[in-house]
């Protein structure tokens, strides 16, 4: 029998005093001062009994040996006090400044409050008398903010080292539980601070038929509440949160609109675009890699790459952009293969990396000969290194290819550089059509799944029909064998899950950029004259359609979805009809 109760409450209280006053029909001044109040706390308790003596009786005084008892409680509490101030000149200056004092349990004492201020200003341009001569401009309005928020969203105890159910031990020759310490703690937690400095613009003309907006931004995070990874022999722990790093967002965003009636015809579009480019400026330190002589006189490649970041195949490090690609390439020859004396050309191998033809395989043989080795599949043969496998580039020049000193940053990550998006709506008496597109650019996809594109094959997986038709195949005991394609990007199929193409590299790696018709909605409003004779004042039909459409040259299910299994953006179509009496 098992009893189990999960007890959770809260409470918050907020208060606001407002205050505002117009002088002299110009002065517009307001203020606001605040209080705020939040603790939550829970409870969970989980029971269990065993040896039942009869069906009916399910009390725990009738059961006759304990299972086992769990329970757990967590609190955490907030406090703010915050306030206000605006004023307005003539309606033409504008100014803001906030600033809040907050405070969270989720910190030691001596670090448990920050403060946080904002301020903005505005001035419109466009009611200055020096402007009021230029009739085709509306509105024109500028903007300056700059401004700090606090973030605490971590655990409840983290600033302390906390106990954690130990795995059990043999005491006495029984199996008894244990109790132990589980993660370091870090008395020093401070709260995360992002700051955030925009510059703007508001327009609109020509009786406010083009209006849009200019946004510029630099936004930065600094003591970033992180856990870094702790060195394997400290398996045992859970790394301490730490204030470790810093991240820089810089962009743009632009929105553009028109809206125009020309006799029975009513148009209006829409565009928007932005841009951002994320920047890790400060984590563990900085990269450095490459050749130096060691204690001994060695000649020797070292980098520091495992102590300065995080990650496997995306990875956060100091001066690159937020889980960038870090990845092996494919080796790029001139396929010349020897030189003239008869010595194997390390430069003249396959143009695209893959062994191809029986030239590329000589030209394998005779690298390996010269003590050149070639990762993963280090050996030549079917089981291992064979034709239609992908070799990679050395890229440290130790003549080992594609081992881990030969992976690459690659300047993109999984994340869309640019956002855009178009919107249009035409209405002609009845009839009325409007569109919504969308896409993303500036990323790229790591896509290589088994049962998908993968040519390594398991048994009971399926195979794309892409790969069924045109995947490498070349058998060197029968050149003649129709079923030969020398020719594929593809390499050849293994029924394992080791093979040279696993390796994470620039192989599988594809643009995402997408644009999509999100909607399409086309409809016609019958003429009042004929709806009043049914006693309706509206009568709209109507057909729509949501996601209709995706333009991108990326070769999995769907580049919002990226990867793995998972649903793909629905299609939908409808057809309906709107009635109002």
């Amino acid at each position: 029998v098992k009893y189990y109760i999960d007890g959770n409450q809260s409470w918050k209280n907020t208060t606001t005093l407002n205050w505002g006053q117009i002088f002299k029909g110009k002065h517009d001044v307001a203020a606001l001062v605040g209080y705020e109040e939040f603790r939550k706390w829970a409870r969970t308790t989980d029971i269990s009994k065993k040896g039942m003596l009869d069906t009916s009786l399910t009390d725990f005084d009738a059961l006759t040996e304990p299972d086992y008892i769990d329970g757990s409680t967590t609190e955490f509490s907030s406090r703010s006090v915050f306030g206000r101030v605006t004023y307005t000149y003539d309606s033409r200056y504008l100014f803001e400044a906030n600033v809040r004092y907050d405070g969270s349990s989720r910190f030691s004492p001596e670090n448990r409050w920050g403060i946080f201020p904002s301020f903005s200003a505005g001035w419109r341009l466009s009611e200055e008398k020096f402007m009021k001569k230029m009739n085709w401009l509306d509105n024109l309005k500028l903007r300056v903010s700059w401004g700090q928020l606090g973030n605490n969203s971590i655990g409840n105890y983290e600033w302390q080292a906390v106990y954690a159910t130990a795995p059990h031990y043999a005491f006495g020759n029984k199996e008894v539980p244990g109790l132990g310490m589980g993660s370091f703690s870090n008395y020093n937690l401070e709260w995360e601070t992002t700051t955030v400095t925009n510059l703007g613009i508001d327009f609109s003309m020509l009786k406010n038929r083009l209006s849009g907006t200019v946004e510029v931004y630099n936004k930065l995070t600094d003591g970033i509440l992180y856990n870094p990874t702790l060195s394997p022999t400290l398996s045992g722990f859970s790394s301490p949160r730490q204030n470790i790093a810093e991240v820089t967002n810089k962009g743009v965003e632009f929105t553009l609109n028109w809206n125009d009636r020309v006799n029975e015809w009513s148009y209006s579009f829409s565009g928007n675009f932005s841009y951002n480019k994320n920047l890790v400026s400060k984590f563990k330190g900085a990269l450095k890699k490459g050749w130096e002589y060691d204690e001994n006189g060695s000649y020797i490649y070292k980098s520091n790459l495992g102590d300065v970041s995080d990650g496997g195949d995306n990875r956060i490090i100091e001066g690159h952009i937020i889980n960038e690609y870090y990845l092996k390439e494919p080796y790029k020859g001139d396929a010349t293969y020897f030189f003239n004396n008869g010595l194997v050309n390390p430069a003249g191998g396959p143009k695209d990396g893959m062994i191809r033809t029986e030239q590329d395989m000589q030209w394998l043989k005779a690298m390996q000969d010269q003590g050149y080795v070639f990762y993963p599949n280090q050996k030549i043969g079917k089981a291992n290194l064979w034709y239609g496998d992908y070799i990679y580039a050395d890229i440290n020049g130790d003549g080992l290819y594609g081992n881990d000193y030969d992976k690459k940053f690659q300047k993109v990550s999984s994340v869309p550089k640019y956002y855009y998006g178009l919107q249009g709506a035409v209405t002609w008496k009845g009839f009325d059509v409007s569109m919504n597109w969308q896409g993303a650019a500036g990323f790229s996809i790591y896509w290589y799944s088994v049962g998908q594109n993968s040519t390594s094959t398991i048994l009971g997986y399926g195979l794309s029909k892409e790969l069924q038709k045109d995947h490498y195949f070349y058998d060197p005991e029968n050149p003649n064998d129709p079923r030969t394609n020398l020719y594929s990007k593809n390499s050849r199929l293994t029924l394992n899950q080791t093979n040279q193409a696993t390796e994470a590299s620039t192989l599988h790696l594809e643009k995402g950029n997408f644009l999509k018709l999100r909607n399409l909605t086309i409809g016609y409003t019958l003429p009042q004259a004929w709806t009043q004779k049914f006693y309706a004042n509206k009568v709209r039909i109507y057909f729509s359609g949501e996601n209709l459409l995706t333009i991108t040259k990326f070769s999995g299910m769907d580049p919002e979805m990226q990867t793995g299994m998972g649903y793909v953006t629905m299609r939908q179509l409808a057809l309906g009809i709107n009635i109002n009496f």
